[in-house]
């Protein structure tokens, strides 16, 4: 049996590599390591339930992204859509992908702006509660084609409880967050969690990933799980799915 995931750096196991009291540099040259990826908890519920994955998370990635690899995937390239299952996870909408016109690929990019275009985009084009909507109908979309072909589907939130125009009855958790669950935090969170920890001001307005950093569930340099939170977020999904069938428990 195959397991698709979509994701994030959550998903893909960016950090999972790390180990105390490295240095800085020392935790770039793994963070993005194969060490790091197999560590991830998506590689141990494959390990564990023999299963191969087939994974389509990035580092960084948007939904839109997301919606773009499995549209490839599914649709597009019409892979094997026998004895498989899909885990999703969903990110922050304040990230968006945009295609460059010069390299012929797709890049994504972040709000608040790091760059000209992407201010621009903010100022002119987004609206938080558009882009959650548009992910909900989004979600409702490849539920009903998952379940046209029969495949077993389920979403989650990584690191923001989104608050959609109606229940997704396939999100699991109850809709509660990794971060949520991992710093034992369902308490509304002060604010949206946008692009990405690195800034001072996100790490210093979020209440949850100061937690996690000081728990030590997450690196202290890119605020990703570390190995132990990725076994726990691995106990936390057999919990909901049985593996062995793709089943919802």
């Amino acid at each position: 049996m195959k397991l698709i995931t979509f994701g994030d750096s959550w998903v893909w196991g960016v950090g999972a590599g790390w180990k105390k009291d490295q240095t800085k540099e020392e935790y770039s040259s793994v963070a993005w390591s194969p060490e790091s990826e197999q560590q991830s908890f998506r590689s141990l519920l494959s390990k564990k339930f023999n299963l191969e994955n087939v994974n389509h998370s990035r580092p960084g990635s948007s939904n839109q992204s997301q919606v773009r690899r499995a549209s490839e995937y599914f649709i597009r390239d019409r892979e094997d859509q026998k004895d498989i299952f899909v885990i999703w996870g969903l990110t922050s909408v304040y990230r968006f992908e945009v295609f460059d016109a010069d390299t012929k690929g797709f890049e994504t990019q972040f709000i608040p702006g790091r760059t000209k275009f992407s201010e621009m985009f903010a100022t002119n084009f987004f609206d938080e509660g558009n882009e959650t909507s548009n992910l909900y109908y989004q979600i409702k979309l490849f539920n009903a084609y998952f379940n046209q072909l029969g495949i077993k589907n389920y979403w989650f939130n990584v690191f923001n409880e989104h608050k959609f125009p109606k229940k997704v009855g396939n999100l699991l958790f109850n809709g509660t967050s990794l971060l949520s669950m991992l710093t034992n935090d369902n308490k509304p969170n002060d604010n949206y969690h946008k692009s990405n920890w690195l800034f001072e001001k996100e790490l210093n307005t979020d209440r949850k990933i100061k937690k996690a950093r000081e728990k030590s569930l997450v690196n202290p340099y890119s605020s990703h799980p570390t190995d132990k939170s990725h076994q726990r977020i691995a106990e936390m999904f057999e919990q909901e799915i049985d593996f062995t069938t793709g089943d919802r428990k």
